[in-house]
């Protein structure tokens, strides 16, 4: 027997555990369905982790658009582009270094050299897009550094000379590296810093590529959609990323249709319409699932005066798997309150939608009234799929770090946002499209006032 067929067996042997689901009737089919919509909520967020993952690490060797072999570094040639499409909500603030670990053979060690008073931060995700670490500036400080990534399972000795180990429970952890920049020329000493991010393999040794190679264009996976193609992926990637105990309880249920790691429902001896109707009960929480998240979304934007927060379990989801689906949704990846907040507005300040072809519309920070952070906040248009829109300036964020942030006399900010540039002075201009649009704040490093809902974002005022 292979060893993913043994793993696969026993996990599916410890999922069905609970002596009632061998004895228990068959759901009904109305049941089936809805486990069927349970199955792709929870099992979203993980195929597009793997989606992501097998994208980005399918070239030969490392290019500048975050793609690259695993257990080295991408490192982004310039800030995001309305044309890349791999990663929701991109941000241009930072720029990426994005890696994909295989901690399968031991620790791997990422080094940093001193960033002085630039903020980076390297974010580790696990398969079910949890957050597992961080190391930069907030909680491991600016001066050089050494850290491990270790598997627990593997129980390696620790490195040596390393500050500290961040332990995960999966072998597989994305790395999400931002580093702060603004003009041309502050990307070009950025990217120099960046060029010394590494990543040392249990051998002890980066990766080395050749100065001849070339790394290819990357593949394009789509995660599935199809009930039984999603439902085999899904069989697949929990066998490979062994879901963590929290989720038995709910994996228990998705078993009785046979729904687990290495099975699915075709091979489950269940009746033919149970098994067509959990097959289309992933087709139709596939097809539904992004406008009912949209729709919750806008519901928390209009009840909150226009700009939503979510949650504060984000990047730390426990069982909250309708959140989890959401914020795989709208900005895979997304930190943990404590390192950033995304206050995200779909309507403006009369609970209509934001629409360029309808509207121009102000936004207005008073004086002292700006988004209170320990680092850099910025305001970014997208449309509503959270992809940049197109421009004929090419500015897709405003704020502090994105020169020149024009302030009023008497200190306030004044946000035109509208398709045309606007004949008043003194106010800064983020291009709109001839559609529909979201907005999205990012408050990276927020004070308590923002985290606790006592500083809230202006509201977005139609005009004209």
């Amino acid at each position: 027997m292979s060893t993913r067929i043994f793993i696969a067996a026993a996990l599916a042997a410890l999922y069905l555990a609970a002596p009632a689901a061998a004895t228990a009737a068959p759901p009904t089919p109305g049941q089936a369905e809805q486990l069927g919509r349970d199955a792709y909520r929870y099992g979203f967020p993980l195929l597009e982790i793997l989606r992501v993952r097998a994208e980005q690490t399918s070239v030969r060797c490392p290019d500048v658009f975050g793609d690259a072999p695993v257990n080295s570094f991408s490192h982004s040639g310039g800030f995001a582009r309305p044309k890349d499409r791999t990663v929701v909500a991109p941000n241009t603030d930072t720029l990426y270094s994005i890696a994909h670990l295989d901690l399968g053979r031991g620790p791997v060690v990422l080094r940093h050299p001193g960033m002085g008073r630039r903020y980076f931060v390297f974010e580790l995700v696990d398969p079910y897009t949890n957050v597992i670490g961080y190391i930069g500036t907030r909680t491991t400080g600016s001066d050089a550094g050494r850290f491990a990534i270790s598997w627990n399972r593997r129980r390696a000795p620790k490195p040596r000379n390393v500050e500290s180990v961040i332990h995960s429970q999966f072998r597989r952890v994305w790395i999400i590296g931002r580093t702060l920049t603004t003009d041309a020329a502050d990307q070009r000493k950025a990217q120099k810093l960046m060029h010394r991010y590494r990543l040392y393999g249990p051998n002890g040794r980066p990766r080395a590529f050749s100065k001849s190679c070339r790394p290819g264009k990357p593949d394009k996976p789509r995660t599935p959609t199809h009930g039984p193609r999603f439902l085999r992926a899904l069989a697949r990637g929990m066998t490979e990323n062994p879901p963590p105990k929290r989720d038995r309880p709910l994996l228990r249920r998705l078993a009785t249709v046979g729904i687990g790691p290495g099975r699915t429902p075709a091979e489950a001896n269940l009746p033919a319409d149970v098994v067509a109707a959990v097959h289309a009960g992933v087709a139709a929480e596939a097809a539904e699932m992004p406008g009912s998240i949209r729709t919750t979304v806008l519901q928390r934007s209009i009840a909150a005066g226009g700009w939503a927060v979510l949650p504060p379990a984000i990047g730390d989801y426990g069982t909250d798997y309708d959140l989890r689906a959401a914020v795989a949704v709208v900005g895979l990846g997304a930190n943990t309150p404590a390192e950033a907040i995304y206050p995200t507005a779909l309507t403006d300040s009369s609970g209509a939608l934001l629409d360029g072809a309808a509207h121009d519309y102000r936004m207005v920070f008073p004086p002292g009234g700006e988004p209170p952070v320990r680092y850099f906040w910025s305001l970014t248009m997208y449309d509503l799929d959270g992809f940049l829109v197109k421009n004929p300036i090419r500015r897709y964020s405003l704020g502090p770090t994105h020169p020149p942030l024009r302030r009023r006399a008497d200190g306030s900010i004044v946000i035109a946002i509208q398709q045309d540039r606007p004949a008043e002075k003194g106010v800064n201009w983020l291009p709109a499209p001839v559609a529909s649009f979201r907005l999205n704040l990012r408050l990276f490093g927020p004070r308590k006032a923002a985290r606790t809902g006592t500083w809230k974002a202006p509201p977005v005022v139609p005009v004209g």
